[in-house]
């Protein structure tokens, strides 16, 4: 009798355990997302009065060519997309807007842009100046991309108003970008399969 007693009181606290974990894991399965880093900024560069188009196929990063952003490919990490040359694509938080300018092909210094078109030194021909969010700053090549950042990089001899009214000019649409899937993104945005949910639900290794 005792032992039918001790079943009957074990089993409320097993179904009570059971359905807990049943709770919990309904709770994680439903709020699982993805961790994968993605993010925007935008920016917008002017030579000598002229605004970069960036109107070649070779400054876009394309699905095809998009790896998980562990090292082994830097584009994968922050590049632009689609032929859209004012939206900055950011796969890894660490990333700078000098990487930025590297997987352009440029190279990006405190006092030196070098572009396909050239080298631009402050000082020689005209002064390198940066706006990053409305701000000036002596230096952004070893900045990290934030998200929503808005950067103006201009070489030539503008007046500050000029290069004001520049800055506001520079489309401020990365919280929108933010807010939608991202068809030919690396990673990040991607919904997550029911395997995929169960997995972080449970917290098991991927």
């Amino acid at each position: 009798m005792q032992y039918l007693r001790n079943k009957k009181t074990l089993i409320p606290i097993a179904l009570g355990f059971l359905l807990g974990f049943l709770l919990l894991f309904a709770l994680h399965f439903i709020r699982a997302e993805s961790h994968g880093v993605h993010y925007h900024a935008n920016f917008a560069l002017y030579i000598n009065g002229e605004r970069s188009e960036f109107d070649n196929f070779s400054y876009y990063e394309e699905i095809q060519a998009c790896l998980p952003a562990n090292g082994v490919r830097p584009e994968s990490r922050v590049h632009m997309h689609d032929f859209v040359n004012h939206v900055v694509h950011v796969h890894d938080d660490g990333a700078t807007w000098g990487h930025f300018f590297a997987n352009l092909g440029y190279t990006l210094g405190n006092n030196t842009i070098i572009t396909r078109d050239g080298v631009f030194v402050d000082g020689e021909d005209g002064s390198l100046t940066f706006l990053l969010n409305g701000q000036p700053t002596l230096s952004v090549a070893n900045q990290s991309i934030k998200d929503s950042d808005v950067l103006l990089i201009s070489y030539g001899n503008e007046t500050t108003d000029e290069l004001q009214q520049r800055y506001e000019n520079i489309p401020t649409d990365a919280p929108a970008y933010n807010e939608k899937h991202d068809p030919s993104a690396c990673a990040g945005e991607q919904e997550l399969t029911i395997s995929e949910r169960i997995r972080r639900a449970l917290t098991l290794p991927e």
